[in-house]
């Protein structure tokens, strides 16, 4: 039996380990990269959200000054984002603070009270260990106040760690809406063949309109949800009489949330109940659970058919696929940017797929000529 020989050359070898070596140097770059990559995606992606409106207000500006026109929009865009974080910050920050001040009392109130769960508790007696663990966390609570420099020091250095990366994104924001269109031109003046200026210039406008209607349509989405919410959060506190300075706050919490597709009205909805279950109103909680249930089911089927149609275009479990993948790299952030990437992707395969199914009935043609 003749053993099978391999011989690789030198200059085949070295190629091979160049381009390994290369491989991995990119790899570790990227990793490297990430973060300040992920920066730029994001102004990217919010560039291309805000481009519509600079790109309107531009034409009623002297010379059509992309330069005015954005500085207004970005003044409006800051207005918006400062009124939010006005109105929501401090109601959240008062009711956490009264709940970590409650807590103990809450503990032990319930050992106190008639009910299902004081039955339970004496049924198992559990008496001693509730006891013990009302103690321990007011010992917690004078432990947090002893130590509130340290988490203060601690907190406005993270605060301004936040901003920093903000103003940064804005930044960045600001001038890629002033310098696209220059860019671009540039970049479609170093074509030579018509064709392919023509043919790439499709492909840029259709990932375009795909990011774009995208992101204003999980905004306005994002919206509604928070408008239907509002209004049923003031029913409930009215019913319920809960301090009606809850339910603004906490519709801003469900359109913050609802910025991220498919799971983000979830996680909005299931803080909302909790606060409301903190603030002692068992029946609060329950009805927003249903008026949540009802309406996620208009949402779904209504709603998000409706803005979201014809933008990007994907079946549910693509969808489904990209904002899983999104979560795992980037976490949030990655779940908002990975369906309006992945419907960029799906336009670079398809333009692939089409061009090249074109090349393959013009090659035939040109065999049946000869």
């Amino acid at each position: 039996m003749k053993q099978l020989k391999l011989e690789i050359d030198n200059l085949t070898f070295i190629r091979f380990l160049v381009i390994a070596t290369g491989f991995l140097l990119g790899l570790f770059l990227l990793y490297k990269l990430l973060p300040a990559l992920t920066i730029i995606l994001v102004a990217f992606v919010l560039m291309l959200a805000l481009n519509p409106s600079v790109h309107a207000l531009s034409r009623y500006m002297p010379k059509q000054n992309r330069i005015y026109a954005t500085a207004i929009v970005f003044l409006v865009l800051l207005g918006i984002i400062s009124l939010f974080f006005y109105i929501v910050l401090p109601p959240m920050i008062e009711q956490t603070t009264n709940f970590i001040s409650s807590l103990p009392n809450y503990v032990s109130a319930i050992s106190q009270n008639q009910g299902p769960v004081a039955e339970l508790i004496a049924r198992y007696e559990l008496q001693d260990e509730l006891a013990s663990l009302a103690q321990n966390l007011k010992g917690q609570v004078f432990n947090v106040a002893g130590g509130l420099g340290v988490s203060v020091i601690t907190g406005v250095t993270s605060i301004f760690g936040g901003l920093a990366l903000f103003v940064t994104v804005l930044v960045l924001t600001f001038l890629m809406l002033i310098e696209a269109p220059r860019w671009a031109e540039r970049a479609w003046s170093l074509y030579v063949d018509k064709q392919k200026l023509a043919m790439h210039k499709e492909v840029i406008a259709s990932m375009y309109k795909v990011v774009g209607s995208y992101v204003n349509g999980q905004v306005l989405v994002a919206f509604i949800s928070g408008v239907f919410s509002l209004v049923a959060l003031v029913i409930i506190v009215t019913v319920f009489g809960l301090s009606p300075g809850i339910a603004l706050p906490m519709a801003g919490v469900v359109f913050m949330t609802s910025l991220i597709p498919m799971i983000g009205a979830t996680v909005g909805s299931i803080i909302i109940l909790l606060v409301l279950l903190l603030n002692g109103s068992v029946g609060a909680a329950v009805s927003f659970l249903v008026y949540f249930v009802v309406y996620q089911q208009i949402e779904n089927n209504f709603i998000q058919p409706i803005v979201q149609s014809r933008t990007v275009a994907l079946s549910a479990l693509g969808v489904f696929v990209a904002v899983i993948l999104g979560f795992a790299l980037l976490g949030p952030l990655g779940g908002i940017l990975a369906i309006p990437l992945a419907g960029c992707l799906r336009i670079l395969v398809l333009h692939y797929l089409k061009h090249k199914h074109k090349a393959a009935i013009s090659s035939e043609d040109f065999k049946l000529k000869d």
